[in-house]
C-alpha cells in the first residue's frame, strides 16, 4: 500500500543533525503513526508555540543533554502560517530547515477541503490519489472523491433511505465525523431527494448523539406501532422508505432491512442504544426482540456474552491508534458495568474467564501505552482533543467558533469510563431533554491528581510545570494565565475546587457574572469515594448512584445559568491487589499504590529490583529528573494481597476517561 510518510520520514535519518527546524502548517508531522515512526528513529518532536514554555524545555531537557556530550535528535515544529525566519536565531544558526504541507503530497485536490481532514484520513486518501490523479480537481470533484475513499460514501449512489444508512452507521459506529465541508456538501446535494424529505439531512450527517438519539426516537416509533396495533409500512420500495404516521411520529428508518439490523444490533449490545418497554411482546418480529426489556437478569446475562465474545475478539493491537483503543475502551466500560451488575448470577467459570479477559486486555494496553503514548501529547487538539491537557485549548476554539460567552468545565476528579456510564443512565432517566456529546481523552502517566489534572487546568505536559508536580495548589493561576493568554479579561475567569453539588457555597462567586464567564470547577467526589473504597468495582458502582443526585443538581445549577457546559476526569482508577512496597530507604518525590516517582534513576532501579512486578516507566512529557515505577497489570505497591482501588499506573480503566459536551434541547 501506498505511503505518504515515506516521502517525509526520507529526511530523518539517524545522526543526520542534532537540530531540525520544520515548518509544518498542516501537521503532518503530528499524525500519530508518522509521530511514532520518527521517534523510532531516534528523533523528539517539540512545537513552538508558546515561546516562553518551548525556551524552557529546549534548554532544560535538550541543550543540557548536548552540553554533557550526549546525543539526542530534537525536531522543533512551527504549525503556523509564519515561516522558520520567525524563530530565535540561535535556532536557525543551528538547524537545518524543512518543509511539509498537503499541497506538496495532493497538488491535484482541493487545499481547503484537505485540510478540514483529520490527519488520520490520510492513509485511504493517498491509496486513493496514487491509483487516479491525472487531473486536478475543483472543490465539488475533491470532496466526492475524499468522501468516496475516506468514508466510502458514494454521494450519486445515496437514492434512500437505506443507502443513507449504509453511509451513517459505519460511519458512526468507527466513531467518526465528517467534516463540515463535506456534511454541508451531502445534505445540499440529498436534500432534493423526495425520498429523504423528512429526513433533518444537516443535523443527522454532522452530529453522532444527534444521530443515535434520532435512531433511538425512530426504534420507539417503531415498538410502539407493534405493540399499539397502529398501522406503520416496514419495507423499501423503489422511491424509498414509505413511513406512515403512527401516533408518536414519522417512522421514516427501515430496521427490518438486514443492513440495518447488523448495526443497530450492535448498538444495543454495546449499549449506544438503549431497550425499551413493551406491552406486547408476541406482537414482535424476533429481530425486533434485541431492543425491548424483557427479564433484566437475563437480558442482561445475554448482553454481557456478547460484549465479553466481542472483547476477546476485538482488543486492538500494537500497532492500532488511539482511535481504535478509545473505541475498544466505551464498549469494554459496559462490559466492566455490567460484570459487577450481575456479580451475583455469574458461575465461577464465567468469573474466572472474566478476569483472564481482563488480565489480557490491561497487558495489551500496557504494551501499546509504552509503545505510543510518547506520540499522542503532541497530536492535534481539534476535531476532538486526544490528551487531558488538550481540554482547554479544545474549549477555546469552540468558544470563538460559537461565540460562546459562558463557558464552564467540570473535571470530576477520578472518574472512569465505566462510573461515567452509571451517570450517564442516571442523567438520561432524568434529564431527558439533555443531549450528551461524547468522546474520551487519553490521562497523563503517572495517573496522579497532581499531574494529570494539573496538566488540564495548565493546559500543558507537566514538564512545564516541574516545580508544582506534587501537588494542586497552583491550579487557579494556571486556569488563569491560560485564559487571560486567550485574551480574556482576568474578572471573566474563575476556579472553585472541592465541589460537591449545585449548592456549593464556593459556586456563587464563580457564577455571578450574568453576561460573560469562564469557569473551572473540580468535583473531588469520586477521588474521595475511591480512596475509602472497600468493595472494588461494583462498590464504586453503587457509590456513584448514591452521588447521582448531588452531581446533577450542580449541572443543573450551570445549565439553568446559561453555561455550556462540558465535564471530563483527570483520570479514572482500578481495583488492585498489593504486591508489596518497595523499602528502599528512599522517599519517593511521590508516593501512591499505583505510581511511585523518584528523583534519581538509581533509586528507581533499586526499587524495581525488589519488587520485579513493576514497570519502569519511559519520562515522557515529565521534568527530566523525575523518574516513575508502576505496578504491573492489576497489581499495587501496598500490602501483599490486600485490595485497594486506586490509580496512578496504566491500566486502560485509568488512562482513558469521559469527555462529554451537555446540550439543552427545546423541552
Amino acid at each position: 500500500m501506498a505511503d505518504w510518510r515515506k516521502t517525509i520520514l526520507k529526511h530523518f535519518k539517524k545522526d543526520i543533525n542534532r537540530l531540525t527546524l520544520v515548518s509544518d502548517p498542516d501537521g503532518l508531522l503530528t499524525e500519530e503513526r508518522m509521530l511514532a515512526e520518527i521517534k523510532q528513529r531516534g528523533f523528539d518532536l517539540i512545537p513552538f508555540e508558546d515561546s516562553i514554555a518551548f525556551r524552557y524545555a529546549y534548554e532544560s531537557k535538550y541543550r543540557s543533554i548536548w552540553d554533557r556530550g550526549e546525543k539526542t535528535e530534537l525536531v522543533v515544529v512551527l504549525r503556523s502560517e509564519n515561516d522558520l525566519q520567525h524563530l530565535p536565531y540561535d535556532l536557525l544558526k543551528a538547524g537545518r530547515q524543512l518543509e511539509f504541507s498537503l499541497h506538496k503530497l495532493f497538488p491535484n485536490l482541493s487545499y481547503p477541503v484537505l485540510a478540514a481532514l483529520d490527519r488520520s484520513l490520510l492513509d485511504p486518501l493517498f491509496a486513493a490519489y496514487s491509483q487516479d490523479h491525472d487531473s486536478k480537481l475543483a472543490d465539488k470533484a475533491t470532496k466526492d472523491f475524499v468522501l468516496r475513499s475516506c468514508f466510502r460514501i458514494e454521494r450519486s449512489m445515496i437514492t434512500s433511505a437505506v443507502d443513507l444508512l449504509r453511509a451513517l452507521l459505519p460511519l458512526y459506529h468507527a466513531n467518526r465525523t465528517l467534516p463540515t465541508l463535506l456534511t454541508d456538501h451531502l445534505s445540499e446535494n440529498l436534500q432534493s431527494n423526495p425520498a429523504l424529505a423528512d429526513w433533518s439531512l444537516k443535523e443527522l450527517l454532522s452530529n453522532q448523539s444527534v444521530f443515535f438519539q434520532f435512531l433511538q426516537r425512530q426504534w420507539r416509533y417503531l415498538i410502539h406501532s407493534f405493540g399499539g396495533g397502529e398501522s406503520v409500512t416496514v419495507q423499501e420500495s423503489p422511491q424509498g422508505y414509505n413511513s406512515t404516521s403512527n401516533g408518536n411520529g414519522k417512522l421514516l428508518v427501515p430496521f427490518e432491512h438486514q443492513d440495518v439490523r447488523a448495526y443497530v444490533d450492535t448498538f444495543f449490545i454495546e449499549g449506544l442504544l438503549q431497550p425499551i418497554e413493551c406491552d406486547s411482546l408476541d406482537a414482535l418480529p424476533a429481530w425486533a426482540h434485541i431492543g425491548v426489556k424483557h427479564d433484566p437478569i437475563a437480558d442482561a446475562l445475554k448482553r454481557y456474552s456478547k460484549l465479553v465474545e466481542r472483547a476477546k475478539e476485538q482488543i486492538p493491537s500494537l500497532t492500532d491508534t488511539h482511535r481504535d483503543w478509545q473505541q475498544f475502551a466505551r464498549a469494554w466500560a459496559e462490559t466492566v458495568v455490567l460484570r459487577w451488575e450481575l456479580d451475583t448470577s455469574l458461575e465461577d467459570d464465567q468469573k474466572q474467564s472474566w478476569h483472564e479477559l481482563h488480565v489480557q486486555v490491561e497487558r495489551q494496553f500496557a504494551e501499546w501505552m509504552q509503545e505510543r503514548f510518547g506520540s499522542l501529547y503532541n497530536l492535534p487538539f481539534v476535531p476532538e482533543p486526544v490528551m487531558v491537557h488538550h481540554v482547554p485549548k479544545y474549549l477555546a476554539s469552540v468558544r470563538s467558533k460559537e461565540s460562546l460567552r459562558k463557558l464552564a468545565l467540570v473535571v470530576m476528579d477520578g472518574l472512569a469510563l465505566d462510573q461515567w456510564l452509571i451517570f450517564r443512565r442516571i442523567i438520561e432517566a432524568e434529564r431527558m431533554n439533555w443531549r450528551l456529546e461524547e468522546s474520551s481523552v487519553f490521562a497523563w502517566v503517572p495517573s496522579l491528581t497532581s499531574i494529570s489534572r494539573q496538566s488540564i487546568f495548565a493546559a500543558q505536559a507537566p514538564m512545564y510545570f516541574a516545580d508544582s508536580m506534587e501537588h494542586t495548589s497552583r491550579e487557579k493561576k494556571h486556569w488563569e494565565r491560560f485564559w487571560e493568554d486567550e485574551g480574556i479579561s482576568s474578572g471573566l475567569i474563575h476556579y472553585a475546587k472541592k465541589v460537591t453539588s449545585g449548592s456549593t457555597e464556593s459556586l456563587d462567586e464563580c457564577l455571578a457574572n450574568p453576561n460573560e464567564s469562564i469557569v473551572g470547577i473540580v468535583v473531588n467526589t469520586v477521588d474521595d469515594i475511591m480512596h475509602g473504597e472497600k468493595q472494588g468495582a461494583a462498590g464504586m458502582h453503587d457509590a456513584i448512584r448514591l452521588e447521582a443526585k448531588n452531581l446533577l443538581s450542580l449541572l443543573d445549577r450551570l445549565m439553568d445559568e446559561g453555561y455550556e457546559v462540558f465535564v471530563t476526569a483527570d483520570h479514572g482508577n482500578i481495583a488492585a491487589k498489593g504486591v508489596g512496597k518497595p523499602d528502599d530507604g528512599v522517599k519517593p518525590e511521590t508516593t501512591g499504590k499505583r505510581a511511585r516517582i523518584y528523583e534519581s534513576e538509581t533509586f528507581r532501579r533499586q526499587a524495581h529490583e525488589q519488587i520485579p512486578e513493576s514497570l519502569e516507566w519511559s519520562n515522557v512529557g515529565l521534568p527530566p529528573d523525575r523518574y516513575a515505577l508502576l505496578p504491573e497489570g492489576l497489581s499495587a505497591f501496598t500490602f501483599k494481597d490486600k485490595k485497594v482501588v486506586s490509580h496512578g499506573g496504566i491500566a486502560l480503566e485509568e488512562i482513558i476517561v469521559p469527555f462529554v459536551r451537555f446540550v439543552k434541547e427545546e423541552e
